[in-house]
């Protein structure tokens, strides 16, 4: 298949970014948790009709276990994301997920004393630098004022939550993957996240569902629902043809679309310090993924 493997991936990272794009325009107080809710939910009938095309696998054992064990923590984790958006600068959230691959070493290294290669050191400190360019403006009131600027901001704190909520998620959803299907983990892992969610979202909800209805959350919410689920059937298809790492690199390369998007849509602040940023913590994250 050549390099095809490359722009399918491409194209789910060109989705990932459009989808936190359009989600961060029209995400608000009130209507934040349906609207997280919805993005899951809309795309199942299309993911059902995969699945079925695809022909429904019966799963190993295991496979339900690694699910349900994820579910929790993937519930937390969209939540805060959405959060995130709503909360700071896409430009600065979005290179944080980078940190995914540095909490996937550190745990081990710090629960097992499992020491990481030369080149995955030299990523986390390519990933450290990039996350200190994020707000290297703020250098002039004080040589660690960039990281302390990083604290400050609650949607970087989330997005760095969800990057280590993600490093345990995504190894038990690659359990499940080999345990059934791609297609199948898609419909059993969504629909469990779309039901986790319900009660997270009935709380947040009361006495607000005209509110949140009112502002047209379900016709918002189509968009980033159909351009997530197309980034999703895009790394899958393209994780078949090639190594996941390599489309796991690839696909990172979101961060740095969003940070263009933000910028000419947006009009946010320190674009060039962030896409600096985010071009080191790419870096960072390639060099683990690949060679840890």
């Amino acid at each position: 298949m050549g390099q095809v493997w490359v722009l399918v991936s491409l194209l789910s990272a060109v989705g990932d970014a459009l989808r936190d794009f359009t989600a961060k325009r029209v995400l608000t107080k009130s209507n934040s948790m349906l609207f997280t809710w919805l993005i899951f939910a809309l795309p199942l009938p299309v993911i059902y009709a995969a699945d079925i095309l695809c022909g429904v696998p019966r799963p190993a054992h295991g496979f339900y276990a690694a699910i349900f064990t994820a579910i929790p923590l993937e519930v937390l984790a969209q939540v805060l994301y959405m959060q995130s958006l709503r909360l700071s600068p896409l430009s600065l959230v979005a290179p944080l997920l980078s940190l995914t691959p540095v909490f996937m070493l550190v745990v081990p290294l710090l629960l097992i004393g499992e020491k990481i290669s030369m080149l995955s050191g030299v990523g986390v400190l390519l990933i450290a630098a990039g996350a200190y360019l994020l707000n290297a403006g703020s250098v002039r009131k004080g040589i660690f004022e960039p990281f302390r600027a990083l604290l400050r901001e609650r949607g970087a704190v989330y997005m760095c939550m969800v990057a280590f909520l993600f490093s345990i998620t995504a190894t038990l959803s690659k359990k499940a993957i080999m345990l059934s299907s791609p297609a199948h983990y898609m419909a059993v892992y969504w629909t469990c996240l779309v039901v986790g969610m319900l009660p997270l979202l009935f709380w947040s909800c009361r006495g607000r569902w005209h509110e949140a209805l009112e502002e047209g959350t379900l016709r918002k919410a189509l968009l980033p629902a159909t351009i997530f689920v197309i980034a999703v059937f895009a790394a899958a298809y393209a994780m078949s043809l090639t190594k996941v790492t390599y489309v796991t690199t690839v696909k990172r390369l979101s961060a740095l679309f969003s940070i263009a998007l933000a910028g000419a849509f947006l009009k946010e602040d320190l674009i060039r310090e962030r896409f600096a940023g985010g071009v080191l913590m790419l870096a960072g994250f390639a060099l683990i993924v690949l060679f840890a």
